[in-house]
């Protein structure tokens, strides 16, 4: 039997991180692939130099919002890190509910994806708390849970707010409908 191959990726399932990591194991044509959730770029970096995973995927920039921070310090000090590819990715935020009638005065995600919905979600929601999280899916899962407060929603992609069962709000939320994402692939030499 083959080994398995392990990519990491920053978030969990039905992040945008997690959609990347299954477009660059099929560009690269990576056989028998475990994708591994790892939540942020720092845990990303940490499982690629315990050699816990073959590939890692990092957020790296936004076409709007800018560079992703949290994925340049991860990245700092590591000699050996290869990057293999960049690829740019469309990304789009909905805003979902819990119920259809839960007001919304907090508004809960990814620290990139509130600063790309900044406009639209205070034009949307005047006077809402912006209140960032490690990932824009689990903002969703938490709200699905019931681990956030009363009227708070999460800004997140659609397939997350719909697998989590949660009411669909605002759809395309994000200031620029050519809102863009780079994702790079990633290994140790």
């Amino acid at each position: 039997m083959r080994d398995t191959v392990k990519v990491g990726y920053m978030g969990i399932p039905f992040s945008n991180s997690e959609e990347m990591a299954i477009v660059f194991s099929k560009k690269f044509d990576l056989k028998n692939v475990a994708l591994v959730p790892l939540m942020s770029a720092k845990n990303v970096i940490d499982a690629l130099v315990a050699r816990e995973i073959d590939y890692g995927v990092l957020a790296v920039e936004n076409r709007f919002a800018g560079i992703v921070l949290e994925s340049e310090e991860s990245k700092k000090g590591v000699r050996n890190l290869m990057e293999l590819d960049l690829m740019w990715s469309p990304i789009h935020h909905c805003v979902f509910k819990k119920n259809a009638e839960d007001p919304v005065i907090r508004l809960v995600s990814h620290v990139q994806a509130l600063a790309q919905s900044r406009k639209n979600l205070e034009r949307l929601y005047p006077g809402a708390e912006f209140v960032e999280c490690e990932d824009t899916a689990y903002a969703a899962e938490m709200l699905a849970e019931g681990k956030l407060p009363a009227g708070s929603a999460a800004v997140c992609r659609r397939d997350a707010g719909e697998h989590y069962g949660l009411f669909l709000a605002n759809e395309n939320v994000e200031d620029n409908p050519d809102n863009m994402t780079r994702f790079s692939l990633v290994k140790l030499e």
